[in-house]
């Protein structure tokens, strides 16, 4: 019996997972622009020239981005984003060279890119550009 108490208030002291989820709704490119410029910290075009594993200081990777054109609140050539390690943790991985429309939300010192609102190639998003540029 102490044995089945013991296991029983062992697990209700665990940390739960939380995994991450995305809303389901479908967007127009306008609704997309209008969220990002609403909500994000920052929005630039930017090229991926370093990724990052965490720090000893961080649990989080970090992108840098040479920024090729700002739409909100970038006022560097060179900026630093972060992302959890993990999708389950809303996490995201970019690729070294490529060049990505990015919303960063959070803070202008630590902005942060999640999986749901993932950075995009510029190829794939030319409509949302040109609703960035036309603001």
């Amino acid at each position: 019996m102490f044995r089945f108490i013991f296991l029983l208030v062992s697990l209700s002291l665990m940390p739960s997972a939380k995994a991450c989820t995305c809303p389901s709704t479908l967007s127009t490119d306008q609704q997309v622009v209008d969220g990002m410029m609403q909500d994000a910290a920052m929005v630039f075009i930017g090229k991926v020239t370093a990724a990052n594993l965490p720090s000893l200081n961080s649990a989080k990777r970090s992108f840098q981005f040479v920024v090729h054109e700002s739409f909100k609140s970038v006022k560097k050539n060179v900026v630093t984003v972060y992302s959890a390690l993990r999708s389950a943790d809303c996490g995201t991985t970019l690729a070294l060279g490529k060049t990505y429309l990015v919303a960063a939300y959070g803070r202008e010192n630590m902005p942060i890119i999640r999986s749901c609102d993932r950075p995009e190639e510029i190829e794939f998003v030319a409509q949302r550009i040109a609703l960035l540029r036309a603001k």
